[in-house]
């Protein structure tokens, strides 16, 4: 071989990784953020982050499809999906048991269907002062909510604190709030239940004679408190149904379904401590030292790997509830909430 040859194979290898690194540069893309991977991987799937499973059959039909919707979040309201009535959130009370926010009805002027407004109060107290007569609140109240509703297609009551020595007179209340808001649809929420319970706050038989609806709140099987589960299961609102229709009107059922899911975690670690417990915590750890603030307050850190559980209803899971609930006749269903819902849902039902 040639001293020319020679040095132009030496040339031609030490340009080799060029050619080679440079030519791999323009073929790699640029490695996408997490924000662009979320962005891509929902769009390619509609909205989810997991393929799409394939749902064969035909859309559900029902007499009644009812929404219910905060009116500070009016603007997440699909305007197009089918809904028949629309229970705007909500009227309640104020520390001195008077009727306070009241929503307006014209924040849903665009609406076609029927507007109900919400009542609902977390305060087992101011609830109390306002059911028992003997407080003077009661009359005030009724007429306050009666007045409110004026504007609207009916009033719903989803009142879900109600002391236990309450029950007579929350069953009073909603006979008197029958008779003040006249022909108007009255609605009243009731938790779920798969059998009579005695003493119940939420008899279904009797509050089934007072209402024009009682829309079954067949969510929170399981809860945030407790141990991780589905929302709503199938066999579950199988049975909270087959129960509501051996005590009340089969037309004047509403069963309502979850848009939401809820998360679980296996161990906790926020919160507050007794000495003992912090120290066991940074033993399991390992953190073996801690640092001084300015006032000489002890402070640690450490990372932690945490497990978390959830369960959810999609399209997939809400259209099998849907079927479910055709199949036993109930001819009126309700979600809470709009604007949570996964957009795909609405193709699979139609108005009757």
């Amino acid at each position: 071989m040639t001293d020319n040859r020679k040095k132009l194979i030496i040339l031609m290898l030490s340009l080799f990784p060029f050619f080679v690194s440079a030519g791999g540069k323009k073929d790699v893309p640029p490695q996408e953020t997490p924000a662009e991977y979320a962005e891509r991987t929902l769009s390619e799937n509609e909205g989810a982050a997991y393929p799409r499973e394939a749902i064969d059959g035909e859309h559900s039909s029902f007499g009644e499809v009812w929404g219910f919707a905060l009116q500070e979040r009016a603007e997440e309201i699909d305007l197009d999906a089918p809904l028949t009535d629309i229970a705007l959130f909500t009227a309640t009370l104020n520390n001195y048991a008077e009727l306070d926010a009241v929503p307006r009805r014209s924040s849903l002027s665009s609406f076609a269907g029927r507007v109900h407004l919400t009542f609902a109060c977390d305060s087992r107290a101011l609830v109390h002062f306002v059911l028992d007569k003997n407080l003077g609140f009661r009359k005030g109240f009724e007429t306050s909510l009666a007045e409110a509703a004026a504007d609207f297609d009916g009033l719903c009551i989803d009142m879900e604190y109600i002391p236990a020595r309450d029950r007579e007179n929350f069953l009073t209340f909603l006979r008197d709030m029958k008779k003040l808001i006249g022909g108007k649809i009255l609605s009243v929420c009731v938790p779920a239940r798969t059998r009579t319970i005695s003493d119940d706050i939420f008899p279904y038989k009797t509050i089934g004679e007072i209402a024009d609806r009682v829309i079954i709140m067949a969510y929170d099987e399981h809860w945030s408190t407790s141990s991780p589960g589905p929302v709503a299961s199938y066999t579950w609102c199988a049975n909270v149904t087959d129960y509501a229709l051996t005590v009340i009107p089969k037309e004047k059922i509403v069963m309502g379904l979850p848009f939401y899911g809820r998360t679980w975690m296996e161990e906790r670690h926020a919160g507050a401590w007794y000495f003992s417990g912090i120290n066991r915590k940074m033993l399991e750890n390992r953190v073996v030292a801690v640092e001084r603030d300015e006032g000489g307050v002890a402070k640690i850190n450490y990372t932690a790997t945490v497990n978390v559980t959830g369960y959810f209803d999609d399209t997939y899971s809400l259209v099998k509830k849907c079927r479910l609930y055709e199949e036993k006749k109930i001819n009126n269903i309700s979600f809470w909430r709009l604007g949570q819902e996964d957009k795909l849902f609405w193709q699979w039902i139609k108005i009757k």
